[in-house]
């Protein structure tokens, strides 16, 4: 009886590790179609090259994949899609890969880019997340996401003739007077005035969601914090329950986001439609 319960357990502890590791690569794995794909591959000449540039929220396996959305429109079907996504990457990252995407020659490159800029000037604790992650030369801070930001578009402009579009990034929480959600605001007046400055396009994506929480967003609702317990169950939902990332939203009370981070099919629809309006109304042209 005794051997009988042990090796119970350890099947069960064995299935658990397996899942939890199909879990990881989910959520891990790096986009098949990335830039390096692409520079490795032919591209048809009758293409024109979208870049997606950014973090998490771009790669798309913790958050709804708004790119993989756009590759399968049969409306953009003179689009070829890279989604150079990588999860918890800020700005200083992309410029350590700003030459490659150069490389590519896009014909438009859209940059999302600044969620963890911002969460790694909260706290010590997130910011050792990230260092130990990346290695990176100093704090994050406003003035230096501002600054490394600058940097990728000057270099964009100077080595390619794509179209920018620069994108403000979403909320971080819902609760409309917290901390978090306020600086999310700021960062992303960082990247409109940016956009100006460079003269580039730029989508309102923070506004419009932050407008929206603002008028119709439940006021009780908990801010933002520190808590990697709250994603990774978002993410163990989506993959093993085979819940969309609306229904954990709903769950937990949320309107755009199934983590307090990351998009959900709502918010990340309202962006697809951004994009695609974009790209439709430039390809007339």
């Amino acid at each position: 009886m005794l051997k009988k319960s042990i090796i119970i357990i350890v099947a069960i502890i064995v299935v658990g590790i397996l899942l939890l590791g199909y879990v990881f690569y989910r959520a891990t794995t790096i986009p098949s179609n990335n830039v390096d794909a692409m520079l490795k591959g032919t591209i048809a000449p009758d293409k024109k090259i979208v870049i997606c540039f950014g973090d998490s929220i771009t790669h798309g396996a913790v958050s709804f994949d708004y790119v993989r959305f756009l590759a399968e429109d049969a409306a953009l079907k003179k689009f070829i899609f890279v989604n150079e996504g990588v999860n918890s990457r800020l700005v200083y990252n992309l410029l350590q890969v700003v030459d490659k995407v150069a490389a590519v020659k896009p014909h438009y490159v859209f940059i999302l880019i600044g969620t963890n800029d911002l969460k790694g000037s909260l706290s010590d604790d997130e910011y050792n997340r990230y260092n130990k992650l990346w290695k990176l030369p100093q704090r994050p801070t406003k003035q230096w996401f501002a600054d490394n930001y600058k940097k990728l578009v000057d270099i964009l402009k100077a080595k390619t003739d794509a179209t920018i579009v620069l994108i403000s990034i979403p909320p971080l929480g819902e609760n409309c007077d917290s901390v978090p959600f306020t600086l999310a605001m700021e960062y992303s007046k960082i990247i409109k005035q940016i956009a100006a400055e460079k003269k580039v396009l730029y989508i309102p994506f923070n506004e419009i969601l932050s407008t929206e929480l603002i008028q119709h967003g439940k006021k009780d609702i908990p801010p933002y914090t520190f808590n990697e317990w709250f994603m990774y169950t978002s993410i163990v939902q989506h993959y093993l329950c085979w819940r969309s990332w609306n229904a954990i939203a709903d769950r937990r009370g949320l309107l755009f986001t199934p983590d307090n981070i990351h998009c959900n099919e709502r918010s990340g629809m309202m962006l697809t439609e951004t994009i695609k309006n974009i790209l439709l109304s430039s390809n007339e042209h």
